[in-house]
């Protein structure tokens, strides 16, 4: 059985603020990746992740659909414009903001997918979540 973690408290815990419809199916969220290159991102973020990123535009949302990311979280206290938001919505890709820097939202993200038991800490970043 696959271990997840609940939105509520990748919410709470990361200070998101989202920028999608309530209706809005949140899907599983199995990791995380942090990037702000396009061509990264779509190289080696793996499906199901949450992606944490400054950028803001409509291609954003485009690769985390392509990509079949679980999410987009905007960091920095940047507020994505209306027409990624629209994208978003479209493309059923939860959207959110968080007041952290890249850097402190990606690791409370560690610490819950480490206390969730998905990953080991000192574990190769590249090695799959536990399942």
């Amino acid at each position: 059985m696959v271990k997840l973690i609940d939105w509520r408290e990748i919410i709470a815990e990361l200070e998101l603020t989202a920028h999608h419809h309530n209706a809005l199916a949140l899907p599983p969220v199995y990791g995380a990746y942090c990037g702000d290159m396009m061509s990264d991102v779509l190289a080696r973020a793996r499906r199901g992740s949450l992606w944490i990123t400054i950028q803001r535009h409509r291609n954003v949302i485009a690769v985390a659909s392509l990509v079949g990311l679980s999410g987009v979280v905007i960091s920095g206290g940047r507020v994505p414009p209306p027409d990624t938001v629209a994208l978003a919505e479209k493309e059923g890709v939860p959207l959110f903001s968080t007041p952290l820097d890249s850097f402190h939202a990606a690791g409370r993200f560690y610490y819950l997918l480490t206390r969730a038991g998905l990953i080991n800490p000192g574990e190769n970043s590249t090695a799959e979540p536990q399942k």
